[in-house]
């Protein structure tokens, strides 16, 4: 009967040294699956924000192509945002958001010094030449990411 009470007591602890074992390594694989799906939202939102950003260069260059103008007469410093009218691309000071990411577009003057080379500082204003910085933000679970791209553009 002893013999009986023993083995018993030793299933109980078998069952409960294994289902700890199976707990640990579920919580274990749990966490790397969490790190997986963590690591690939991150992946997503940089391959997301480099889209955006090239589709903003591009379109930065396409109202550009179509009137100097529209690029000229916007006020140096100014933060403005791409608008897709549904035949036109335009810039305006309203805030746009696509799916959770906000772009926006600041020009600013550029200055050439006598060698006609481009300058921080000094020289003289370029009419014909803007730098453009494309930025895009989005809220992430560590906080606010942004990128951005910056480029010269010129009257052609």
């Amino acid at each position: 009967m002893q013999h009986k009470q023993t083995q018993q007591g030793f299933f109980l602890v078998e069952v409960i040294v294994a289902s700890s074992v199976i707990a640990v390594v579920l919580v274990l694989l749990l966490g790397s699956i969490q790190h997986t799906v963590e690591a690939s939202q991150r992946s997503l939102e940089r391959t997301q924000t480099a889209y955006l950003l090239e589709e903003g260069a591009e379109v930065v260059k396409l109202i550009r192509s179509e009137a100097w103008s529209s690029i000229s007469g916007l006020t140096a410093g100014t933060t403005y945002y791409f608008l897709w009218t549904g035949s036109v691309w335009t810039l305006t000071t309203t805030p746009q958001t696509i799916n959770g990411f906000t772009r926006t577009v600041v020009m600013t003057s550029v200055n050439r010094d006598g060698n006609n080379d481009i300058v921080t500082s000094g020289g003289t204003i370029d009419n014909g030449t803007k730098k453009v910085t494309i930025t895009v933000s989005w809220i992430a679970p560590s906080g606010v990411q942004t990128e951005n791209m910056s480029l010269y553009i010129t009257n052609i």
